[in-house]
């Protein structure tokens, strides 16, 4: 139970390659701003768009320098490895008004370099180690994409031109601070894929102080107090991030794996049951009830959820 949330994917892979090797990419997008945004934010999330393409672009290269021996390598994994080692070097900006004379494309184009020893370094890393960094990877881009569905929505009501500017402009500034946290999250992503979880911890914090109900905030720097045994401060992370986001099952299940830390096996087999109602398909949850179960003296229990457990696994 030194896992959070994924199960462990099993497959090997071998680098094609030997010998080190740095390969420089050039990604490029552009981000519209609207008069209700600063060319600071618009230059951000400019930027945030050309590393995705780069990311793109250097995964084709993960892929091609890997070789699979009995399981497809995942758009997942792939995804985490070029986050994780890929290095901007230097970024550059181009401003161009539109004719509204209230509007400013930003166009963001980054210079990133993906060096082959690092990525031998992370496929060298223990399975279960890099399912957690795909777990962690995974919540953020998630938190990413439904705040850029958030500003594309303010930009669709924007357009319709309403009449109450002041409050379209209120929020485009929550949601600027919403993208700042997450850019936070980011970072502490990068932490964390370089094993100093204090720092990662530490960033998390000042998103949650940028954006107090980030919830994704509360939930990866849960994951890592608990990766750091710190338990208690992990429960109150978990408890926070299930206030505001009571429908992920991760968040039961990570509070769940807290408690069986702290020898509370009643309250995590209640938590199991909730991310086993939100996602019924977890076998993960199933097999950690089943031994909270098995703890508690629940024998014919425990033993139907582990037979569960295995149909899903």
């Amino acid at each position: 139970m030194n896992k959070f949330v994924l199960s462990l994917i099993g497959f090997m892979l071998v680098m094609s390659s030997l010998h080190a090797q740095v390969m420089t990419y050039t990604g490029s997008d552009e981000y519209i701003m609207s008069e209700f945004e600063t060319i600071d934010i618009a230059k951000q999330r400019a930027e945030q768009k050309a590393i995705r393409n780069a990311q793109e672009q250097a995964g084709v290269y993960v892929q091609s320098n890997t070789e699979v021996v009995n399981m497809m390598i995942t758009k997942d994994e792939i995804q985490t490895m070029t986050a994780g080692i890929l290095k901007v070097t230097d970024v550059h900006y181009q401003l161009t008004p539109l004719a509204d004379g209230l509007s400013l494309i930003v166009k963001a184009t980054v210079t990133a370099d993906i060096d082959s020893d690092e990525l031998a370094n992370y496929l060298n890393r223990p399975a279960g180690e890099r399912a957690d960094l795909v777990a962690q990877n995974l919540e953020l881009q998630k938190a990413i994409a439904a705040q850029d569905a958030q500003i594309a929505e303010l930009k669709r009501q924007l357009a319709d031109k309403p009449q109450d500017t002041t409050n379209i402009a209120d929020k485009f500034a929550a949601e600027d601070k919403i993208f700042l946290s997450n850019q936070q999250l980011t970072e502490a992503g990068k932490l964390y894929y370089q094993g100093n979880l204090n720092g990662a911890a530490n960033h998390c914090t000042q998103a949650i102080e940028l954006s107090s109900n980030n919830a994704t905030a509360y939930s990866i720097r849960g994951a890592i107090y608990y990766k750091l045994n710190n338990f208690n401060s992990a429960l109150a992370d978990f408890n926070k991030a299930i206030e505001l986001n009571y429908s992920d099952y991760k968040n039961f299940y990570n509070r769940g794996l807290a408690y069986v830390k702290l020898n509370d096996y009643r309250r995590a087999a209640q938590d199991f049951s909730q991310a086993i109602q939100l996602n019924p398909n977890d076998a993960d949850s199933w097999h950690n009830r089943a031994l909270c179960r098995q703890r508690l003296g629940d024998i014919y229990g425990a033993q139907e959820d582990l037979r569960k457990a295995r149909t899903l696994s």
